[in-house]
Parts: structure tokens; sequence; C-alpha cells
């Protein structure tokens, strides 16, 4: 059973939503009489999250001098959490804080047969294209890494932390984390989760912020996956790579006629023939190595 709880909410420029968000989250923690703190990760925000909050005794405030990224503001929560068990949620408004409550309790009934409960969003409600990069975030995370994660950019999830007592967090590693965990062999319970759509503020995820996300999908594949011969290793990534430089060139050929935007200057098909030329070259590793692995033997 959870009776200690620390909540860790990563916030960057989000001063509208936060005093909403944390009313919230005191009035559905209160009702449960465990023992919580908070812990706002003020990332750099050009207004000081300190200075617009109120003071409660459950409530931690840190702050980075710039922003370093969600990956780097969950480190920080984690380091200075008191508690065995933690909960993270993002602090737009998005994900509702009642959800907390409902990961607490399915971790309790399952009585300790899960290491983690992770929530996936049931009806999002994202605009077009901050929906469209985090679909092929998730679409390529499963692919390379064969993921059965549902909703790997949810950020509701609640855990042990000595889970995270070995996690490099680089990158936007926090994006993979729940794979990790899965390559760990750790027990995930997927559960259903309300999403609201964002009242106040912009979204922080675009194009940006879907390239790190394919740059440690690849690391942990690499690290963590690379299980069988390097040739077969190699030549499936090339296949991934070639497959999806197909699919950018098809994008960028869609807003050429939908957006106007000219191919040679839209990133994404630079991007595509970035991924194409990789998978030429993996291809060609595979086939040395094919070689090298024959007269090897």
């Amino acid at each position: 059973m959870i009776d200690q709880l620390s909540v860790i909410i990563p916030a960057l420029d989000e001063e509208e939503s936060l005093p909403f968000l944390l009313d919230e989250l005191y009035e559905n923690l209160d009702k449960t009489g465990i023992s919580y703190e908070i812990l706002i990760i003020d990332d750099g925000s050009k207004l000081s999250v300190s200075s617009i909050l109120e003071e409660n005794k459950n409530l931690k405030i840190y702050r980075n001098k710039f922003t370093k990224g969600q990956s780097q503001a969950l480190l920080l929560g984690i380091e200075n959490s008191n508690y065995e068990y933690i909960a993270t949620l993002d602090a737009d408004g998005q994900n509702p804080p009642y959800e907390i409550i409902n990961l607490m309790n399915a971790f309790n009934e399952s009585e300790g047969k899960y290491d983690v409960i992770a929530g996936y969003r049931k009806d999002r409600k994202d605009k077009f294209f901050r929906s469209l990069y985090s679909k092929i975030g998730n679409f390529l995370i499963k692919l390379f890494l064969n993921s059965k994660i549902k909703d790997l950019g949810c950020s509701l999830k609640l855990f042990r932390k000595e889970l995270m007592e070995d996690i490099n967090f680089t990158g936007d590693i926090h994006r993979v984390i729940l794979t990790l965990f899965e390559y760990r062999s750790y027990q995930i319970k997927q559960i259903p989760v309300d999403h609201k759509e964002r009242v106040y503020g912009e979204t922080k995820y675009g194009l940006g912020r879907l390239i790190p996300v394919i740059v440690d999908t690849f690391i942990i594949y690499l690290t963590e996956g690379f299980t069988k011969t390097a040739r077969y290793s190699l030549g499936k990534l090339g296949i991934y790579f070639w497959s999806l430089s197909i699919a950018l060139f098809i994008f960028s050929l869609l807003q050429k006629y939908i957006q106007s935007i000219f191919v040679h200057k839209n990133p994404i098909f630079l991007i595509g023939m970035i991924f194409l030329f990789l998978s030429i070259q993996l291809f060609v590793t595979s086939i040395i190595t094919f070689f090298s692995e024959n007269k090897n033997s």
C-alpha cells in the first residue's frame, strides 16, 4: 500500500496553468490521507514559478537557471524526493490531477504485482501537428524497440524510486523510459486516463523535440536491444532507416501541396535524405559484417 508519495511536475513557462493544477492536486491528495510532497521543477521559465505560487507545506520548488529539458528536470525532482513512490505529471493541465489517485488505486489493487503503473490517453485533445509529431515518435519507438506501451508520451506514471537508480538521464530519455523498463523486465500495468484540451500557454513539443526522441530510440536499440548478430541488427536498422526516409519524403511532398512548402527548403525532406544515406551505409556495413563473420567462422 502507498502511504507516502512524491509528485514531480516539470514546468517551463506554465505560470498560468500551475495555480489551477496545484489547487486540484492538493484537493485530491488531501482526501487520500497519505503523506505527500509536490516537487515543481522550474526548468528555466521566463517568470520564476516561486514568484507566482502560494506557499504550502507540501510544496517544494526547484529551479534550473536555464532550460535543461524535461529529462533533466525529472532527474532533479527524483534526486530531491523523499518518498519511495514517485508519480509524474505534466504542468500544462491536460492531464487531470485526479488521475494520480487512479494510478495509486491500480498499484494498491495489484498487491505488488506491478513495478510501474502507466497511463495512456484514451481520447487525446491535442492540436493536429502536436498529435502528429507524438504519433510519429510513438510509432518509431514501437517499430525499433518492439515496445508494447500504448502511449509513450503520457506523463502520468507511478513507480518506485529505486527503478531510476541506473537510468542515464540524457536527451529526451523520459519519452522512452517505459521501454527501458520493458527491456529490464519490470512489470508494467497500463490504465486509460482522461486528457483535456490545453487552456493556457503553448505546447513545447514539435519537430525539434521529435529529433532527440529518435536519437534516444536508436541509442536504446543499439545498447539494450542489440541481442542478435551484428549483421542482422545493422540490416534491420538499415531497413527501418530506409522506410523512415520514404515516409518523410512522402510527408514533405504532402506539405508542398497542402502548405506550399518547397521541398528543398523543408527540414523534413532534409532529415529524410540523412536517413536515406544512413540506411545505405548500414546496408553496406551489414554486408561487410556478413563476409567478415563467414571468414572468421
